[in-house]
């Protein structure tokens, strides 16, 4: 008798024990958000790639993506700490950094990563008589949300036109909506700037051909010259079936944490998505460019934990 109390007191503590144990598995994995954009542009399915990766190589975190204006806003989410992680594009991530315009003072931020171009699609039927930017002086166009970067771009690139942005009747909605417009004869152009191929434009070109706006190159290199964070890009006739190659302007994107995301937590972020490249460059087409050699060369500062991951790996000094 005195044998089997003695066992069931053994059990009793060892059950007491085990439920004293730290908790495992989710309920124990500190919860995050990584700040996109509109759905139908790249930046909503590359987050939710990186929130997959760092959720399967960082099992202390659970990541969970969430829709934003876009590259505009991340940067103030992510500064305000109303978002973990954001992607944003390289000429609004400096203009966070440096605090000038949009923004009306220095955000807390800093770069994971330098990771792929983004493209400004502008777009229009192809049964459209539309063949310039000129072209669509006084007419309704979709350039995206107001968040985003795409509006900046065109006020940007218009005056090397000899145009202004007040030309254009401008409509900001969401890229898909912004296609589904188009489409149904709403608005005249889209202005997209996502990773190409991108979502929205490749499904409109499945149900209505389109047509992208002709830039002279000698525009284009002057736009570069002026804003030397912009790069001119090609999109090739088979990414949306359209007639002809087209040229453009594109864009850097950033993947940006606060400046108080701790070190460790960093390093082991970049780790999740430059230590699996080949699994990260299959996320999205446009991810398929990412670069070890490439990612630190940011135009904000590093963090340090991203540092010391890109310093072991021998691509930063």
């Amino acid at each position: 008798m005195k044998c089997k109390g003695l066992l069931v007191t053994v059990g009793v503590l060892a059950l007491a024990a085990f439920l004293l144990l730290p908790a495992t598995g989710n309920a124990a994995r500190k919860r995050m958000t990584i700040g996109t954009a509109s759905i139908g542009g790249a930046y909503y399915p590359v987050g939710t790639g990186i929130a997959s990766l760092v959720n399967k190589y960082v099992p202390e975190v659970e990541v969970r993506v969430e829709v934003t204006g876009g590259s505009i806003e991340n940067p103030r989410l992510v500064g305000s700490g109303e978002t973990d992680m954001g992607i944003t594009n390289t000429s609004t991530g400096y203009f966070a950094s440096k605090g000038t315009k949009p923004y009306t003072k220095v955000l807390p931020i800093r770069a994971i990563a330098l990771m792929y171009p983004s493209t400004f699609h502008m777009a229009t039927r192809e049964d459209y008589k539309y063949r310039t930017l000129q072209d669509l002086k006084g007419h309704k166009v979709a350039v995206g949300p107001a968040g985003g970067s795409g509006p900046i771009i065109l006020q940007r690139i218009m005056p090397i036109m000899g145009m202004d942005y007040k030309d254009l009747k401008p409509n900001y909605i969401g890229y898909k909506d912004s296609c589904l417009a188009l489409q149904d004869g709403n608005v005249d152009a889209v202005f997209i700037l996502a990773g190409a191929p991108t979502s929205s434009v490749l499904e409109l070109s499945t149900r209505t051909p389109v047509r992208f706006l002709k830039v002279e190159e000698k525009v284009i290199a002057e736009f570069v010259k002026k804003y030397p964070f912009y790069m001119r890009v090609e999109i090739p006739k088979s990414y949306y079936k359209t007639k002809e190659d087209a040229v453009s302007v594109g864009v850097g994107n950033l993947l940006i944490v606060s400046k108080e995301m701790s070190d460790d937590l960093a390093y082991k972020i970049t780790a999740a998505l430059y230590g699996h490249i080949d699994e990260f460059r299959k996320v999205h087409p446009a991810t398929k460019v990412v670069d070890l050699k490439l990612a630190p060369k940011a135009v904000i500062p590093l963090h340090p934990g991203a540092a010391r991951y890109y310093r072991e790996k021998g691509v930063l000094k």
